[in-house]
């Protein structure tokens, strides 16, 4: 086997029908970027730089699914087996990088969550006109699931109120949020 020293333990988890994460055991992993330049600055919760990902073949580590190793959350956007014999895999992953911060829902338990905030974002009626220039956050789905409108975000010290769903914005893995600083 070709995977090199499995120094970090990953927890494999993916998302439920009600956006809930589910925990599918945990493995030992070598994690590294995948680009040797200096990856560019994010512009949202994606980092763009990829890093791959080398473990020992199970079929839990598929496309879609996260790993989650200390502060660091891995979404993995694809899943090879090299060799084709079932011994390693190669995967290659997006991290999901931001602020800490936490989800405070109307109606349950405080989360802790990563948000990349844009501030003074473009804000577009149903006509796709700008009217408005608002604070717009990058969430993973998989930490706070379904935010709800008035439910409120803690981001560096500063409170926010989730104002609505940014149109378009949800891919299954991030959505966008609008804020209003409480």
């Amino acid at each position: 086997m070709r995977s090199g020293k499995l120094r970090h333990r990953v927890e494999v988890l993916s998302l439920s029908a009600d956006l809930a994460p589910v925990s599918h055991g945990s493995r030992w992993a070598s994690i590294r970027a995948k680009e040797a330049a200096d990856a560019p600055a994010a512009t949202g919760l994606r980092s763009p730089a990829m890093i791959e990902v080398r473990a020992r073949y199970s079929a839990e580590l598929i496309q879609g699914r996260y790993l989650r190793s200390g502060p660091r959350l891995l979404h993995i956007t694809g899943a090879r087996d090299p060799l084709g014999t079932g011994a390693e895999l190669v995967l290659s992953c997006h991290e999901l990088i931001g602020l800490p911060g936490e989800h405070r829902p109307l109606d349950g338990a405080p989360a802790a969550c990563r948000a990349h905030l844009t501030h003074n974002a473009p804000y577009l009626d149903d006509m796709g006109q700008v009217t408005d220039y608002r604070t717009r956050a990058e969430v993973a789905l998989l930490e706070i699931g379904r935010p709800q409108v008035d439910d409120q975000l803690l981001v560096a010290g500063t409170l926010y109120t989730i104002t609505g769903y940014a149109d378009e914005t949800d891919d299954g893995v991030v959505r966008g949020l609008w804020l209003e600083a409480s």
